[in-house]
């Protein structure tokens, strides 16, 4: 049924209509349909890892044919470098005297023993950091190194400069640390091993000259030397290394055939190994036997795929499945080799994984927490929580950023931070969601997480300062602005997290400025009204003037204030006093608002400096002869002030403050100062 599928598909006239058609003209249209959907379904899985599969057959055939190229390439280079020695030696023949010999001795550019090539990886260790793991497989010796100039194999500019450290069975490439003293020149960042990879030469067209390029599935990598014999010495030693892990791989072949170990029938593998003369010799033997096993040998190619496919999930099963099976093996030479080329691949992983979760300017952090689930999840399986712990809260802070930069200040200051306030809280709470979803087997990050929202609640706190808690700003909006705030992070308590404290600590500075700056405007609000006051009971003109004074004092909490009114418009107060009444009702109302335990000597101070000046401005009035007819009218005044006003605010206080205010108690007194002072005004008359 599959092969008639293809077929029809296949054919050059094939009509999509028609042949839907032809599926519903059968009898259970639905079936069909759902049948021919599955079918196809199939059919493009099975087409989609045929393509795979080319495409990787091709590319390693691909790789041989450019080994074959740089074969030739080498062996045409080896035959004119022969004729060029032909010719020197007859020139040389010909210019020597007939009777004469000259003693050459030994041919300086004789090919030396390979023994004269080796060095000990220890130098490797002394000057390059971060290459330990590169020396514990046993056998490796450097063959050559120099520097060499990256290129980006599209534009061909210079990259960087590096030094490239070729050994027996891999390349590996370290990088210039710049300003640094001591024998540690070079930083590690690379290793391509031999046998996965290609050498191609470059010809010098344009801007590449002695150039050479090294393939490695997927990626592609270009070199240039300074000159022509450098390229040469490079393509010359990687030709060399090749053959001789050729030669290494086939010598161990061999050694594994010669020790393999015949099991009698009837005894399992440790009877035998123990019947056996040298434990040592089974041990080599069962290592090699149990690395000869194909899905072992095709390891790192598998895994070369399935992270050049991007399917993170199948290379994280393969080095699992793997380093499950290699904790089996017997230690020896070559589980050390294998457990190099696994560890090389899971860097490789590793460097993929954590560009995913990387933020640049072409990625979009619109997605929310949940699209970096996939790479988090496969760092904490791969062993690597605590990295993709850090690089998850730096792509959730990144995302924070770019959503608090696209708000618009607009409006009102109350209504931007309702907008500032939702768009920062909501962020937490989802990162914090997803990161207890993902890290629920990691309880060692959650103190990161807390460190990670205290540093983001600062960067909050600046830029919500900037807006609400601005010196100008109106006591009631940054009142208003802060319950905001406060109330939009108690909601941090739906995922166990309790910031309020820290935001209460992070604003108290600007709070405190706030409040400053608007006691000293009551005090000269007050002065100005105090000067103009001429000491008569205020006539509103009008009983909805009154009746709305009424509800704008019960509003601020003074529930008694229509008892001041009579004849419906006139109130028993002076102008300046009823307006003094309003302000420091209202500042107490926003005050108590933004209160905390820290802010109660502020609130105390401002309101003891208001209402001093105040009664310093009253006590001038009724000692001054100007008003000596409205004396009796003044001293009402004061006497609202003190036993009316005075015991209101202290009792408002209280109730918050869960304590008696002594400051305000002692500000009674004056009203004993006043009295005596004007009883001796009235002898005096």
């Amino acid at each position: 049924m599959a092969e008639q599928i293809v077929n029809k598909l296949s054919k050059d006239n094939f009509n999509a209509d028609d042949y839907v058609l032809e599926i519903a003209s059968g009898g259970d249209v639905y079936q069909d349909l759902q049948e021919h959907k599955q079918r196809v379904l199939n059919l493009n899985d099975d087409t989609a890892v045929a393509l795979k599969k080319n495409v990787y057959r091709n590319y390693t055939q691909f790789i041989e044919t450019a080994k074959e190229i740089s074969y030739l390439e080498g062996e045409m280079y080896q035959l004119s470098h022969i004729l060029t020695e032909q010719k020197t030696i007859m020139t040389q023949l010909l210019d020597m005297s007939m009777g004469g010999k000259e003693d050459t001795g030994r041919d300086k550019n004789a090919p030396q023993a390979p023994e004269e090539h080796k060095r000990t990886i220890a130098s490797l260790l002394d000057r390059v950091e971060g290459c330990s793991r590169i020396a514990e497989v046993p056998g490796r010796y450097i063959i050559y190194d120099a520097d060499l100039i990256e290129l980006d194999t599209d534009s061909f500019q210079e990259i960087q400069r590096v030094h490239a450290y070729l050994l027996n069975d891999s390349l590996v490439i370290t990088t210039f640390i710049r300003n640094r003293r001591g024998p540690v020149r070079y930083k590690y960042q690379a290793l391509f091993e031999l046998d996965s990879l290609a050498v191609v030469n470059v010809r010098d067209v344009g801007p590449v000259k002695n150039a050479f390029k090294v393939l490695r599935f997927p990626d592609q990598h270009m070199y240039s030397t300074e000159t022509a014999k450098s390229k040469r010495a490079w393509l010359d030693k990687l030709e060399e290394a090749k053959r001789i892990q050729v030669a290494a791989n086939s010598q161990r072949r061999e050694l594994a055939e010669q020790m393999s170990i015949d099991i009698p029938e009837g005894k399992n593998q440790e009877e035998a190994f123990v019947e056996d003369e040298s434990l040592f010799f089974q041990s080599v033997s069962m290592e090699t036997s149990m690395l000869q096993v194909d899905w072992i040998l095709e390891l790192p190619e598998d895994l070369d795929m399935s992270i050049a496919q991007r399917n993170f999930e199948e290379s994280v099963d393969l080095i699992l499945k793997a380093n499950e099976y290699l904790e089996q093996v017997p230690v020896g030479p070559s589980l050390k080799e294998m457990r190099a080329r696994v560890d090389h691949r899971v860097k490789q992983l590793t460097d993929t994984l954590t560009r995913e979760l990387q933020v640049s300017p072409d990625r979009s952090l619109r997605g929310g927490p949940q699209v970096t689930r996939r790479a988090v999840v496969q760092l904490i399986r791969l062993g690597k929580a605590t990295q993709a712990c850090d690089l998850f809260l730096k792509n959730r802070s990144a995302a924070i950023k770019q959503s608090l930069r696209q708000l618009r200040i607009e409006g009102a200051t109350s209504l931007y931070v309702t907008k500032l306030c939702h768009v920062f809280f909501n962020h937490i709470i989802e990162t914090g969601k997803e990161f207890r979803f993902t890290f629920s087997q990691n309880q060692g990050c959650y103190s990161a997480f807390v460190v990670w929202a205290k540093a983001e609640l600062r960067t909050f706190v600046n830029l919500f300062s900037r807006q609400a808690l601005a010196k100008q700003t109106a006591l009631v909006t940054v009142a208003e602005c802060v319950c905001i705030a406060r109330t939009s992070c108690a909601l941090l308590s739906t995922i166990g997290l309790d910031l309020l404290f820290a935001l209460n600590g992070l604003t108290l500075k600007g709070i405190r400025e706030v409040l400053l700056y608007n006691k000293e405007q009551f005090i000269e609000a007050s002065r100005h009204r105090n000067v103009e006051e001429r000491w008569y009971p205020l006539n509103l003109k009008n009983p909805n003037a009154a009746n709305n004074l009424v509800r704008d004092m019960q509003q601020l909490g003074f529930d008694r204030f229509n008892q001041l009114v009579y004849d419906s418009c006139f109130v028993s107060l002076a102008n300046s006093t009823v307006a003094f009444t309003k302000v420091v009702l209202a500042f107490v109302k926003d005050a108590l608002k933004l209160y905390v335990p820290e802010l109660y000597p502020n609130i105390v101070e401002v309101l003891v400096e208001v209402f001093d000046n105040h009664i310093q401005l009253v006590e001038g009035a009724v000692t001054s002869d100007r008003f000596e007819e409205e004396r009796q009218f003044i001293l009402k005044n004061v006497d609202y002030l003190f036993k009316t006003l005075l015991p209101l605010i202290e009792k408002k206080l209280t109730e918050v403050a869960g304590r008696k205010v002594k400051e305000l108690q002692d500000i009674q007194k004056r009203s004993q100062v006043i009295s005596s002072r004007v009883r001796t005004l009235g002898v005096l008359i």
